[in-house]
């Protein structure tokens, strides 16, 4: 197993892990009526119990796109899907802590927020360095590989009519 490899299976580890995290904000935000996205932890009202179950589902929906993105790796559709998954979270994460001041900037937001960065990075970085796609930046217009690669093994039978 060469160096590349390793590195790989280290990352898928690490993507894994944050989806692993994913499904403990679900599972947290079932179990706890209150959000770590609500700053008052004294007026519950049903809002609050909504806006937890909200941010389960999403939690659930993205711990899912990465443990695609995590089995999937070599196809670059599902990478950019996890992209986009923890582009979105990280913009939730910093609305609303900062733009709508919805919560304090406590650990329980940092620390997803911090996850979901290196994790950003690492799916903009790695691929590209790992080469896993097969790309060879060569200008070949996308259709014309995708041709190559269907009609590789096959061939055409003459039939006579």
């Amino acid at each position: 197993m060469d160096m590349n490899s390793k590195i790989l299976y280290a990352f898928r580890g690490w993507i894994g892990f944050v989806a692993f995290m994913d499904l403990g904000i679900t599972a947290k935000s079932f179990i706890e009526k209150r959000s770590f996205l609500t700053k008052s932890i004294i007026d519950y009202n049903d809002e609050e119990f909504t806006t937890s179950r909200i941010l389960g589902m999403f939690a659930l929906l993205k711990a899912l796109v990465l443990i695609y993105t995590t089995l999937y790796i070599h196809y670059r559709p599902v990478v950019d899907l996890g992209k986009w998954s923890l582009a979105i979270t990280i913009m939730l994460y910093f609305t609303e802590t900062i733009y709508f001041r919805a919560t304090t900037l406590n650990p329980a937001v940092i620390f997803p927020c911090i996850l979901n960065i290196v994790t950003l990075f690492g799916l903009f970085y790695l691929p590209h360095k790992l080469d896993i796609w097969g790309l060879n930046y060569n200008t070949d217009d996308e259709n014309v590989q995708l041709l190559k690669h269907g009609t590789g093994g096959r061939r055409r039978k003459n039939f006579k009519h």
